[in-house]
């Protein structure tokens, strides 16, 4: 095997090239994608931060609207109470309404009879 002088030279300028282009080419590019790494993973850690704080005040609505459920229920207005005793008078008037024409008439006639015996004390 014969070795030249020309491999040699061409060995030589191939090791300047490359070492040209690792200075110059490779180690910018390698920083420039080292710093989008970075920025990347520093975005990826702000995006969780707000992903917990997002949570925490989900959380701490969550404990409020309970705070506020139980303040309802045991401080119920009035109006809620008097609610249930308007139920009852429809319940009342239901039953009313299952009484018979002839007992109503019945009654008519007994508060006529009442109300003429009341009159005719009067005059």
């Amino acid at each position: 095997m014969n070795i030249n002088a020309t491999i040699l030279v061409q060995a030589f300028n191939f090791f300047i090239v490359y070492w040209m282009l690792r200075l110059l080419l490779f180690k910018p590019i390698i920083a420039i994608i080292d710093h989008e790494k970075n920025q990347e993973n520093a975005l990826h850690n702000i995006i969780n931060q707000q992903k917990k704080s997002l949570e925490i005040q989900e959380k701490e609505r969550q404990r409020q609207w309970h705070i506020c459920q139980e303040y309802f229920t045991t401080h119920q207005p009035p109006i809620l109470q008097q609610k249930s005793s308007l139920d009852e008078i429809d319940q009342g008037i239901e039953m009313v309404k299952t009484v018979s024409a002839d007992s109503i008439l019945d009654t008519i006639s007994q508060a006529k009879s009442a109300l003429e015996e009341k009159i005719k004390h009067v005059y």
